[in-house]
C-alpha cells in the first residue's frame, strides 16, 4: 500500500510539474513595431476587441505627462532619461503576460533600442543585459503608410522622420535574430486576419 501511495504521489507531482511547463510553453509573446503613425494603435485595439491579451504603447503618455509637467523627460530634450522610463514600463508588461495565452505588445524594448541607435547612444550595461533575456516568438512588422500619416502634439515625427525611423528598426530587430513579418496595407480587419494566419 505504502508503495502504492508513492507512486501515486510521483505521478501527481509529475502532472504538475507537465502542466506547469505546458501552459508556460503555450504563453506566447508577439511583438508589434514599425514607425510612428502606421496603424500599430488601431490594430492592436482590434485584437484586444478578440479577447487577446494586449499590452498597449506607453510613450505618448509620458510625453503627454512630461509636457503636461514641463519636465526634459522627453525623447527629444533628454532621451536617456525617457528611455529609462519606457524600459522599465515595458519591462513591467513582458513579466506581466499572461499565461498560457497569445499576448500582444505595441512596441518593445527592442523599439527603444532603435531610437538610441538613431539617438546615436548606447545600451547601458543592465539594458543591454535585460534586451538579452527577452523574448518574441513572432514579430510583425507595419510599413510606413502615408495616407494615414498625422501630427500632433506627442507624434512630432514628418513622414521623412518616420521612414527614417522604419530603417533602424528593421536594424535593431534584425541584429537580435528576428526576422521581421511585413503587414500588408489594408483594411484593420484584413491586418487581423493576416496576423491571425502567421501566428
Amino acid at each position: 500500500m505504502a508503495t502504492r501511495q508513492k507512486e501515486i504521489g510521483a505521478l501527481e507531482v509529475f502532472l504538475r510539474f507537465y502542466e506547469d511547463i505546458s501552459i508556460l510553453l503555450k504563453t506566447k509573446r508577439i511583438a508589434i513595431t514599425g514607425a510612428p503613425a502606421t496603424g500599430k494603435t488601431t490594430l492592436s485595439a482590434a485584437l484586444e476587441s478578440l479577447g487577446y491579451p494586449v499590452f498597449h504603447e506607453q510613450a505618448r503618455e509620458i510625453i503627454q505627462q512630461s509636457l503636461d509637467e514641463g519636465t526634459d523627460i522627453l525623447p527629444w530634450k533628454d532621451l536617456n532619461a525617457f528611455t529609462e522610463v519606457v524600459w522599465q514600463l515595458r519591462n513591467q508588461q513582458y513579466s506581466n503576460a499572461v499565461l498560457g495565452k497569445i499576448n500582444f505588445y505595441d512596441r518593445t524594448n527592442l523599439d527603444a533600442y532603435a531610437y538610441l541607435i538613431k539617438g546615436e547612444t548606447q545600451l547601458t550595461e543592465q539594458w543591454a543585459e535585460e534586451l538579452e533575456q527577452m523574448h518574441f516568438d513572432v514579430v510583425f512588422f507595419l510599413p510606413v503608410w502615408p495616407e494615414i500619416h498625422s501630427l500632433d502634439k506627442q507624434r512630432m515625427e514628418t513622414l521623412e522622420d518616420c521612414v527614417e525611423v522604419d530603417g533602424y528598426l528593421k536594424q535593431a530587430y534584425r541584429e537580435k535574430g528576428y526576422d521581421l513579418i511585413e503587414v500588408p496595407m489594408l483594411s484593420v480587419e484584413e491586418r487581423v486576419a493576416f496576423i491571425e494566419a502567421h501566428l
